[in-house]
């Protein structure tokens, strides 16, 4: 794309922006103060109360120019002193927030708020020092608005903008909203698909603009490293015949890690890196060890716990008298089928049997073993667990036990975000990570505060003794609120809970939707009809996370959305996004939670919660008991745990300090690289 197709010269100097880009150096850039965000703010504001229309074409050549005059200020530095730049970079700013307004007035009808902008700046107004910020808004605040106004001042250098998003869903949703509005301006946006061709996946790099999952880019990092050192390994000459040949020297996808804004940046950068960026090869085919996995279930069916076998985290652990049963049931293999010592065959059989729950950790999908994430409840289509774990459970699910998946490359989420020459995002739900956001990836936190004040109605929490109980009550509530002509959300944590309030609610002869991470191609249909008059959606924690559910006007004047949450989460940000479904941009909206004594949270971190609730229930006094400090004590708790874990795997991995790799025999097939979970 030609920087500014009026002058000619300069296209003459500067072959593309790509290639300033790469001239272009921060330098006494990165040694100023913060840019004053009200300042800025406020003269944008001005200019645009005072501007007018302003015709389509006129966007495209507003751009042009803006960027041009930006390149040109930071090509040659030596021309300019340091206040001089940042006066440049302010007033580029300002007209970055009015060119933004515009193309979004002139593709959506709408105008920014005053705290989309405020957002937007807070994200990117540090580029030039390579400060990232985090702005926390309010749920319903209009993010995907604000990351637009960020990453359109992002693009103004050139070197590439990566909009990482939790799941695939949002970021394909993200850019349809907003393509017509990049193509407006002359920016090229691309999105990464799933399915996409290396060709394919390459030339989305290329675009000013590449929304995509977060883990995406880092599965494409790994991707290049490997082919670069593939290609370091290259007899001499290999890359001059490439050459004579026509064939493409670079195999790179991406071309550099310049700019990460990330949506939802406590879920992509800490909730998910609690387990590390794993890439694979595998070559098709049933497994050498397949009987031996088979034996080693039967044996773990055998073995009885504590006496035999006891928990260790998410592991199991024989103890003496279980390595002697185990040992006695071994049987005559060769050595070549071994992987590793016989008793961890059993400990793995012992994991998947005792630990991994079907339609909790993980789905059946076309005789494939699908991992299902445990904040979202979104199922992952190209990961699988490694060291054998996935073998154990294709074992107790009579599959096709499939080989082993080798580790060829491997980096943590947050050495690998940590790599961007600028990072920044926005999130509903900073909360208790505000600290790690600092003390891991340099970012502060800056709230915004909402454009309109909250009519949230929080009602206490209901409790009961069994989850039977709290079932039925959830029914009863989510009647209640149908009937008088609101809809209702029920978030539960894992698809097997969803389908046992789906079929409470059948019981009770009311009709529901149900979204669990098993109807993707539906998603958008169920989330459309979820804010209709009478609507039950049942739904996992995807719908957390992203979902605006739009309110019938009808629905809005009864009392709007109202959210059950089914059970609490570890997290309590990951509660407080699903109770952000409601009450959203000043409508009206009210949320429960309901908790049994049986649930996982209370029965495994805080049984004594579990035993108050009993004598409660036993003295007749459930009504006047609350729970609501207990539980964010435990849910704070089980934050600080899952930081030190985060802690720990980022140490480890700075102390390896690379990728990990491993050599593939001359003779084997070329493998098929997938991702997996190394947890």
């Amino acid at each position: 794309m030609s920087l500014l197709r009026s002058n000619t010269g300069w296209r003459s100097q500067f072959a593309s922006i790509g290639q300033l880009a790469s001239m272009t150096q921060l330098g006494r850039f990165t040694s100023r103060p913060a840019m004053d965000i009200e300042t800025i703010l406020q003269s944008a504001c001005d200019r645009m109360s005072n501007r007018s229309a302003s015709a389509k074409h006129d966007l495209q050549n507003r751009w042009q120019t803006l960027r041009y005059q930006l390149l040109e200020a930071t090509a040659d530095q030596t021309r300019n002193s340091s206040s001089q730049l940042d006066a440049i970079w302010r007033e580029c700013l300002v007209d970055a927030l009015v060119l933004a307004s515009d193309a979004i007035r002139a593709t959506h009808n709408i105008e920014l708020f005053e705290v989309q902008l405020r957002a937007g700046l807070i994200v990117s107004s540090g580029l030039m020092s390579r400060r990232g910020g985090v702005a926390e808004m309010q749920t319903g605040e209009g993010k995907t608005f604000a990351l637009f106004v960020a990453s359109l001042i992002a693009a103004l250098p050139g070197r590439g903008v990566h909009i990482a998003t939790p799941n695939a869903y949002l970021a394909q949703r993200d850019h349809e909203q907003l393509r017509e509005t990049w193509s407006l301006l002359g920016v090229e946006s691309s999105c990464l698909t799933e399915d996409s061709s290396a060709d394919a996946t390459r030339a989305a790099y290329r675009a000013d603009v590449t929304y995509g999952p977060g883990h995406a880019f880092g599965f494409d990092y790994l991707r290049d490293q490997l082919a670069m050192d593939t290609a370091a390994r290259q007899p001499p000459g290999s890359t001059l015949l490439r050459r004579l040949n026509s064939e493409s020297s670079t195999p790179r996808l991406q071309r550099g890690l310049a700019v990460a804004l990330v949506d939802e940046i406590d879920h992509v950068l800490i909730d998910d890196a609690l387990s590390p960026l794993l890439l694979s090869g595998t070559i098709p085919g049933e497994a050498d060890d397949a009987a031996v996995h088979r034996h080693a279930l039967k044996t773990a069916a055998s073995l009885r716990g504590d006496e035999d076998f006891q928990a260790t985290g998410h592991q199991m652990e024989l103890t003496d008298a279980g390595l002697n049963r185990a040992y006695q049931a071994v049987e005559d293999w060769s050595d070549a089928s071994l992987r590793r010592p016989w008793h961890e065959y059993v400990e793995l059989a012992l994991q998947a049997t005792h630990l991994l729950r079907r339609e909790i950790d993980y789905v059946i999908d076309d005789d494939s073993v699908r991992i299902v994430d445990q904040s979202t409840g979104r199922i992952y289509e190209d990961r699988t667990w490694s060291g054998g774990l996935q073998q154990a459970i294709e074992a107790k699910e009579d599959l096709p036990i499939q080989r082993e998946s080798e580790s060829l490359a491997k980096i943590t989420r947050q050495r690998f975000y940590r790599s961007y020459d600028y990072l920044a995002g926005v999130t509903g739900t900073a909360g208790d990570c505000r600290e790690e956001l600092k003390s891991v990836y340099g970012l502060n936190v800056q709230t915004v505060q909402p454009r309109l004040a909250s009519k949230r109605i929080v009602h206490p929490t209901h409790v009961t003794l069994t989850a039977q109980e709290k079932f039925a009550a959830i029914a009863v509530e989510a009647q209640r609120m149908a009937e008088s002509g609101r809809c209702v959300l029920v978030g539960t944590l894992d698809i097997a809970t969803s389908h046992q309030v789906a079929e409470e609610l059948r019981r009770q002869g009311l009709s529901r939707e149900l979204l669990n991470g098993l109807q993707n191609a539906e998603e958008a249909e169920i989330i459309a009809r979820a804010g209709q008059p009478h609507a039950i959606t049942v739904a996992t924690n995807l719908a957390g996370r992203g979902t605006d559910i739009r309110l019938n006007p009808e629905v809005a004047a009864k009392g709007g959305l109202h959210v059950i949450v089914a059970e609490h989460h570890r997290s309590s940000r990951v509660d407080r996004q699903l109770i952000g479904r409601c009450a959203r941009c000043g409508d009206p909206g009210s949320s429960r939670h309901f908790l049994a004594a049986e649930d996982n949270l209370v029965s495994q971190s805080a049984p004594w919660v579990g035993r108050a609730i009993r004598r409660a229930i036993a003295a007749d006094q459930i009504e006047t008991l609350s729970v609501e400090s207990q539980i964010a004590s435990i849910q704070t708790r089980q934050a600080k745990r899952a930081a030190a874990a985060r802690r720990q795997l980022l140490e480890a991995d700075e102390r390896d300090c690379g990728l990990v790799r491993k050599a593939q025999s001359n003779h084997d097939p070329a493998p098929h690289l997938q991702a997996l979970d190394a947890g």
